[in-house]
């Protein structure tokens, strides 16, 4: 993993800011300590207004953590790092009640976990503890999605009387009396509190990005990132130089568009060339689909064609690039469903498409 400057704990709540405190216990205290630098709360209107006057304002329990367990590593944790909930028109949501109110919501989060995730420097710990099962669910799934091998995800577990406890937020070091719902008192001090470790897939190798960029919603990305479990289908559009995998689009230049068509209509593999060898077939087999789908090539590339100048470094060179493009465009996981690669087909070895690949020219 590379190393990491910047460690993030990020965190989902609704009333219940305790999850704070808790896992902050969990992870600080731990046998191999971890000991963010930042500390950001995904909530609403509402978890807002309840963390501060909890957390940082009241008691400042936030602040009495720290001190009761020494911590002197400096924590960044103020109203700036708590991130409100909004709707497609940017107002705060006080709850989540409705469909609209939860797409808000796995929008938010995908996006806040993104951002968190182009950072190379950051290693990002991601609880699902705290807020509506949505809310963890989402979490869970933006980091499958965005995150890196330095990135983790965890659940925090209470023991019994304490969890859900209104007075409880974390073990103290001391005799503390709080007491239950049925008014019985109970030591802080003595109450258990764990950190489960959650596994979860990295998909972030296979995505586009476009997704790693921020341009879509969760629904969105989920919908472009299940795409790769699908029956691949390619469409071409070779006067727009544009082909579209699975619903997915990008753009080509001429001469890719062109490799790509020579590929789609070729029933044999393209056999690769050896050093010094000039292939005149090959160079009139891609003037003649240039010619035929108004793709107008780069004047030397063109002219290099005309003279039947199709050489090993030409034809790999712009494989290669074209392979990279592909997965530019589409992600790793996608491309490689529409990518050339060297294949052995009836006794023939060259660069192919997938056999199972369909396609279709418009």
């Amino acid at each position: 993993m590379p190393p990491t400057q910047r460690k993030v704990l990020l965190l989902v709540s609704g009333m219940s800011p305790q999850i704070i405190t808790e896992t902050l216990y969990a992870l600080t205290q731990a046998k191999e300590p971890w000991v963010p630098d930042e500390v950001h709360l995904i909530t609403t209107l509402q978890g807002r207004d309840n963390a501060v006057l909890q957390l940082l304002q009241d008691r400042k329990r936030f602040a009495k953590f720290l001190s009761d367990y020494k911590i002197a590593h400096p924590i960044h944790f103020n109203e700036s790092t708590i991130h409100l909930i909004r709707d497609d028109t940017g107002q705060p949501l006080a709850d989540l009640r409705t469909p609209e109110d939860n797409e808000a919501a796995a929008d938010t989060i995908c996006d806040i976990v993104r951002r968190f995730t182009q950072d190379e420097a950051s290693e990002l710990h991601v609880s699902l503890a705290g807020g509506r099962k949505t809310m963890g669910f989402y979490a869970g799934y933006a980091l499958s999605l965005f995150g890196r091998p330095q990135d983790s995800l965890s659940h925090v577990l209470v023991s019994e009387h304490y969890e859900s406890n209104k007075d409880f937020f974390y073990p103290t070091p001391t005799t503390h009396v709080i007491f239950d719902r049925d008014n019985n008192p109970l030591d802080a001090s003595k109450a258990q509190v764990w950190l489960a470790k959650i596994p979860f897939v990295r998909l972030r190798s296979g995505l586009p990005e476009s997704l790693l960029g921020g341009q879509h919603g969760f629904s969105e990305t989920v919908a472009l990132a299940r795409k790769v479990t699908e029956k691949a289908r390619l469409v071409l559009f070779p006067s727009d130089r544009v082909y579209e995998l699975n619903g997915v689009s990008g753009k080509l230049t001429p001469v890719l568009m062109a490799i790509l068509l020579w590929a789609a209509r070729r029933t044999t593999p393209i056999a690769p060339l050896v050093d010094g060898e000039k292939n005149s077939d090959y160079a009139k087999e891609l003037v003649n689909l240039a010619d035929d789908y108004n793709l107008i090539l780069h004047g030397r590339t063109e002219a290099n064609l005309y003279k039947g100048d199709v050489s090993k470094s030409f034809l790999e060179t712009n494989i290669s690039k074209l392979n990279s493009r592909l997965a530019s465009q589409l992600g790793l996981e996608l491309s490689a469903l529409c990518k050339l690669a060297i294949v052995q087909r009836n006794d023939c070895s060259g660069y192919a498409l997938p056999e199972n690949l369909e396609i279709e020219i418009r």
